[in-house]
């Protein structure tokens, strides 16, 4: 049997070992950190499930299906659709897939012109679109309103970019998998998933384990500790690839940052989009309306979620309370995060080096389906030999 390293225990990394031959392959991962799941991680804080990183899980991802965990993950979901905050009013709209009658007696024409509607029908039809970048793509097809209304806010805050400078082709799958799936939660926290890929697969991982460099088929940890391979798989971000081997690697990542806040009042029943450019705050959801399991001691936990990581976290709570009209008194602070490399902003390629393989989500597409491919991808080729 071949020993193979893997080096990083987030999605791509588990997929990898999940993949591989074990009759071919001796597989053990290295993580740097005390737990798995690299950017779907959950931390317990005061009785309250923060979820670091991806914060919905869409139920009809394509690896997740084929690495066979979904019925396990006990799946809570977001009522379809959202609420458009705009000018002190609540703007409602209704995935038409799942709720017709809802969509046609909702705010719609506030939002969509007749237009709007007829584009949006043709992207859902589309295969291939002329534009390449999401900005171009809005601005070419969709009103004003409709863009500052739904399009812009409800995108930025999906791919965590500003400017929209995400790829069309990218768009067109997730756009038809938000009209044809429903969002969700696994109802212990997002965690759940890389950790019940980990235990399906009885996969072998140390953990405070930091790579110092790999060089001539060794890997030196900063501890002190070397490991020869046969094979190794680097699942890390790209920014790690450089600091451990002698490749020259860099790429842009889009930033984020997550509040979490407690209250005895519960004043949400779906997601709230920010539409005014006078507020800082993206999104605001009430996670144990989703799932009761969010928080042990019977208080609401909310997350705000924001595109600016500078935002301060005075000016984020002070946008929820007038926007959820509460006092101070109402609200509780439980813990901020701020991810500067949240999702990769392009994609690129790093070729295999002799006996020295890559994955992760910055070689597919940045989401949950991107890195369970990319390590799936590397395992067949390994599988292959």
């Amino acid at each position: 049997m071949k020993k193979t390293i893997i080096i990083g225990s987030g999605l791509s990394g588990l997929s990898c070992a999940h993949y591989l031959d074990k009759k071919k392959f001796d597989v053990k991962i290295y993580e740097k950190e005390s737990y798995l799941g690299g950017r779907v991680a959950t931390e317990d804080v005061n009785g309250f499930k923060c979820d670091v990183g991806f914060q919905v899980l869409l139920n009809n991802y394509e690896e997740v299906k084929k690495i066979g965990v979904y019925d396990k993950l006990d799946l809570k979901y977001f009522n379809s659709g959202a609420s458009i905050y705009n000018k002190n009013k609540n703007l409602n709209l209704y995935n038409p897939f799942y709720h017709p009658i809802k969509f046609l007696q909702s705010n719609l024409l506030k939002i969509l012109t007749l237009s709007d509607m007829i584009n949006l029908f043709r992207l859902f039809i589309s295969s291939k679109l002329k534009e390449k970048k999401v900005g171009e793509l809005f601005q070419n097809r969709f009103t004003n309103k409709s863009q500052k209304l739904f399009l812009n806010p409800f995108f930025k805050g999906i791919f965590l970019s500003k400017d929209l400078n995400t790829d069309t082709n990218f768009f067109l799958k997730i756009f038809k998998k938000f009209a044809l799936g429903k969002a969700s939660l696994p109802s212990n926290g997002m965690n759940i998933l890389p950790k019940t890929i980990a235990e399906n697969s009885k996969l072998d991982i140390s953990f405070d384990s930091e790579v110092d460099k790999v060089k001539n088929n060794k890997v030196y940890f900063k501890n002190g500790e070397t490991e020869v391979f046969d094979y190794l798989i680097i699942a890390s971000p790209i920014h790690n690839i450089s600091q451990m081997t002698e490749i020259d690697t860099k790429m842009d990542y889009n930033e984020n940052k997550t509040i979490y806040l407690s209250s005895d009042k519960n004043r949400l029943n779906k997601s709230i989009l920010l539409v005014s450019d006078d507020y800082e705050t993206n999104s605001i959801q009430c996670l144990t309306n989703i799932s009761k399991s969010y928080s042990s001691n019977n208080l609401n936990l909310y997350s705000l979620s924001s595109l600016n990581t500078k935002a301060t976290d005075d000016k984020l709570i002070n946008e929820f309370k007038e926007i959820m009209e509460l006092d101070s008194k109402d609200i509780s602070f439980v813990k901020s995060y701020t991810i500067k490399e949240a999702l990769p902003a392009s994609k690129t390629k790093i070729k295999s080096k002799k006996n020295i393989y890559f994955c992760g989500d910055w070689m597919e597409e940045p989401s949950i389906d991107g890195a369970l491919k990319s390590g799936r991808k590397v395992a067949n080729k390994l599988n292959q030999i």
